[in-house]
């Protein structure tokens, strides 16, 4: 294996600030010397200056398409790409001097509140001026490629968290739905907030709506842009809300892309926090758009440690970051190196970081070809916000299932797409679901969380799962003294005792529903824990199994996993109960899982033809582990285990020590520290490489 078969694909944006020319050259090359980077994204307009000047502004998108194609003059003998980062876009244009009266139609959200500086897409006159905007800079600066910025959507603007409402939107809304009148808002929002059927027929409608006016506004920026570069390439950064917004990805980004290859920067990362042990949760969306996006996408990441300095967000973190993103196969990263200052590179601790791992990264991207992912499925549904309540003016989106923490940090690898493995389902993912699709469900190998059972329970599928499942009332909330295991977990490996690490803190506030009532279990139905009072007499069983008569098998906890991340659900017994069932429902062994130690997130690929695989583990703990336990699948073991080292090589382990633990399992004890997200990537194969 060799780097020279892929090289890691960095575009970093950069505010180039014009009375320091020869400093901001200079920034430039020093990264294309030091760290490599060849691509670049010049940000403008940001959101000020005279670009929202009435009387100036078209003169600033002028001046700024001779900038970037002054600055490539310059960098185009060095090999250095330059184009554009529209930033922001929906926010782009002059503002009124007086906010009463906007040059443009605003977004208007839910509540009928107006955005201070978003404007909708559907207003003919903003669609000529972006057009215009766009055009005048791709003209006169002929950008290879141009970005606009993740405020391309509707729901996240300012006051704005769930949009748009305005005029414009209510008579296209009201045409679609072939009614003869149109609607006002406070009659929409009134349908929207009622949470029966109609309801969600009706925001799914919306959603769609929403998708297809930033659908055409990209196609109308697009058709301006053909008149002069139609190889111009424009890409879409996928917003926070882009499920929400009607699952808007690729369509948007088609319409951006008119004839070259679509391009998205997929969100991924955190902003003013080094938190470690969010990282499954914070990964999981780009996991999953690379898993369901056409293939012809190119994707790439958003290496985002805003604010830019490590005072906020660690290098380990943002090199953690994108090691998964190669992982997952993404195409590449626009990796933000730079402050927006007049000295960008003042922050040398991420551009050393990419100098240092460009090897690494390339022969990491390079290897995952011909993989696929490995471990049970999570659900994810981009439209089961439709089922959602909404409270206040906030869009109620989840771009990621709780079981992502869960099972991230329980050491156990998932998949978006699994043919094999058990279907772990939360909330109103389930509610989404046809009644087709729900009798494969069961036909088949499925957790729930207490929030999923409820609504399977409340629409008569009780019998699938084998109980009843109720909110939880004050009576049987107020007798929960703890919860602790019956004889029939068997799975207890790395734990001690029976009583689960409880506090009932996750009770006293029922109507949250946090937690769930099973009763009326099927006599067949087994219950691995309950939770008991103060004298040790059962009130309610907190987790079960249960084989139906479809011959699928169900496991059901009791929490609401969306809204939990207590003790009650991390915890020791708790992982190994989690495992186990899963291996039950799944009637095999997991590929792999982490040993003991908590917070060991391991994600897992298998090559289709070779049968090679490949496992990455991150210690999402602040403290060292010494020697890093994996248990491993049969199957997995194979004869040659290498690490990828720093340099992109790998390196054969010669001191790997095999334990056989199980009828099919066998216990791998790794004699490599594995420090706070420093990542562990490794490759078993039966050749040598």
């Amino acid at each position: 294996m060799t780097t020279a078969e892929f090289q890691f694909k960095s575009i970093v944006p950069f505010l180039f600030v014009v009375n320091k020319k020869a400093e901001m050259l200079a920034a430039m090359r020093r990264l294309k010397q030091e760290a490599g980077i060849c691509k670049f994204i010049l940000v403008f307009p940001q959101w000020n200056g005279e670009s929202k000047e009435v009387s100036t502004a078209s003169h600033a998108f002028e001046k700024f398409g001779d900038l970037i194609l002054e600055v490539r003059q310059h960098m185009a003998d060095e090999g250095i790409e330059v184009g554009w980062w529209c930033s922001p876009s929906l926010s782009v244009g002059p503002q009124p001097l007086n906010e009463q009266e906007p040059l443009f139609q605003r977004i208007i959200g839910i509540d009928g509140a107006a955005s201070r500086t978003a404007n909708c897409p559907l207003d003919e006159k903003y669609i000529a001026l972006l057009s215009g905007y766009v055009h005048t800079v791709v003209s006169r600066g002929r950008p290879p490629f141009v970005f606009f910025e993740d405020d391309y959507e509707m729901s996240n603007h300012d006051v704005v968290r769930f949009g748009c409402f305005c005029p414009l939107h209510l008579r296209r809304f009201s045409e679609q739905m072939g009614l003869s009148k149109v609607l006002s808002r406070e009659e929409i929002e009134a349908i929207f907030r009622r949470g029966d059927e109609r309801s969600a027929i009706y925001r799914k409608a919306w959603a769609r709506l929403m998708r297809d006016s930033l659908v055409e506004l990209a196609s109308r920026v697009r058709a301006a842009v053909d008149e002069v570069a139609p190889q111009t390439r424009m890409a879409l950064c996928q917003p926070g809300p882009c499920d929400f917004d009607g699952d808007l990805t690729e369509a948007v980004a088609r319409a951006f892309a008119g004839s070259t290859r679509p391009l998205v920067r997929l969100f991924g990362s955190d902003y003013n926090s080094d938190v470690a042990n969010n990282f499954p949760a914070l990964t999981f969306h780009f996991l999953h758009s690379k898993q369901t996006l056409s293939e012809d996408l190119e994707l790439i990441h958003e290496s985002d440690p805003y604010p830019h300095t490590r005072f906020f967000f660690s290098a380990a973190k943002l090199r953690a970051l994108i090691t998964l993103a190669m992982f997952y196969g993404l195409d590449g990263s626009q990796t933000y190196l730079t402050q927006y200052t007049d000295g960008p590179l003042e922050e040398e601790g991420y551009f050393k970081m990419v100098s240092a791992s460009r090897a690494f990264f390339s022969e990491l991207r390079s290897s995952v070809r011909g993989f696929r992912m490995a471990g049970p499925r999570i659900l994810y549904r981009p439209f089961a916000h439709a089922y959602r309540p909404i409270k206040g003016n906030q869009g109620p989106y989840i771009t990621t299932p709780a079981w992502a923490s869960v099972l991230g940090r329980f050491g156990i690898p998932y998949s978006i797409h699994s043919e094999d493995g058990p279907v772990m389902v939360c909330g109103e993912e389930i509610l989404d679901l046809s009644k087709d699709e729900l009798v494969e469900l069961f036909k088949g190998k499925v957790f729930l969380d207490g929030l999923a059972a409820f609504y399977l329970s409340k629409n008569r599928y009780g019998d699938f799962i084998g109980a009843e499942v109720t909110e939880l009332d004050s009576v049987i909330s107020d007798r929960i003294g703890y919860e602790r295991l019956t004889e029939h977990t068997v799975w207890r490996e790395h734990t001690a005792g029976e009583r689960m690490y409880f506090t009932n803190l996750t009770l006293t506030v029922h109507q949250e529903s946090n937690v769930f009532r099973i009763k009326d279990m099927n006599e067949s139905a087994q219950a691995l824990s309950e939770f008991v009072d103060e004298f040790d007499q059962v009130v309610a069983p907190s987790t079960i199994l249960f084989t139906n008569r479809l011959g699928g098998r169900v496991a059901i906890n009791a929490y609401n996993l969306q809204v939990n991340d207590s003790a009650s659900v991390y915890n020791y017994k708790r992982k190994e109960q989690f495992r186990g069932i899963i291996e039950w429902l799944g009637g095999t062994s997991l590929p792999v899982y982490a040993g003991k130690d908590p917070n060991i997130f391991v994600s897992a690929q298998e090559h289709t033809e070779s049968g090679d695989k490949m496992i990455a583990v991150f210690n999402m703990s602040l403290d060292p582990v010494q020697q890093v336990t994996l248990i491993l699948d049969a199957a997995w073991k194979k004869d040659y285990v290498y690490r990828l080292d720093e340099d992109g090589k790998w390196v054969l382990i010669n001191d790997m020590a095999w334990e056989q633990t199980g009828v099919n399992k066998y216990t791998s004890r790794i004699s490599h520290g594995c420090s706070t997200l420093q990542p562990l990537i490794l490759r078993l194969c039966d050749h040598s490489i």
